[in-house]
């Protein structure tokens, strides 16, 4: 049966700060060829859109889909985990969370690496 994950429970295992390490490693194996993903594909509804995203990680065993609605200004968002072994799903995560600590963990990536060393201040604009 697959494990399912609400908002609540993916704030409370995954921190912003645990985040970073983990997408920097994301990033290696990206570069590496361990990880394919293909682009957003975006429908336009009546009154929205519905998004999805695909990834499959080769060394950690899973393929995956992350798919979003925004409807009348209302947002949801779900990512479906597949094992690459068994093609079974293996979960099923509400994703709004998740997503923002992914962006935000991104950004922490590059900041790594982009910053000047012994920086101290931040700019922001956008």
């Amino acid at each position: 049966m697959p494990l399912y994950l609400t908002e609540s429970e993916v704030e409370g295992l995954l921190t912003p700060a645990e985040a970073v390490p983990l997408i920097e490693e994301c990033f290696r194996r990206l570069a590496g060829g361990g990880v394919e993903n293909v682009s957003r594909r975006r429908l336009v509804l009546d009154d929205g859109y519905f998004a999805l995203m695909a990834a499959a990680d080769r060394e950690l065993g899973y393929a995956g889909l992350k798919s979003y609605t925004i409807v009348g200004g209302k947002l949801a968002f779900v990512v479906c985990l597949f094992s690459l072994s068994s093609g079974e799903l293996a979960g099923v995560l509400e994703a709004d969370a998740l997503g923002q600590r992914r962006t935000g963990a991104a950004s922490g990536v590059a900041a790594r690496y982009l910053a000047r060393s012994g920086s101290t201040t931040l700019g922001l604009f956008g």
